[in-house]
């Protein structure tokens, strides 16, 4: 089986519906990162990392949008 080079992480922010718009946040904004595997796993995965061990001692954070604009 091929696997891919490339690694794509998808999010979206604000509100999807089209049918009920939330007039106090109407935005939906879709974002994507496309990584390399092999710069992923070189270079954004040991930065990540060592982020959270200077921030919270360990790396069993989840980083969640919400909780990074707190």
């Amino acid at each position: 089986m091929s696997y891919s080079d490339y690694i794509v992480y998808a999010d979206e922010s604000g509100d999807h519906s089209l049918t009920s718009i939330d007039l106090s946040y109407p935005v939906f904004s879709p974002a994507f990162c496309i990584f390399e595997k092999g710069t992923y796993v070189q270079s954004v995965v040991p930065r990540i990392q060592q982020l959270k061990f200077e921030f919270w001692g360990h790396d069993g954070v989840v980083l969640h949008g919400h909780d990074i604009r707190k």
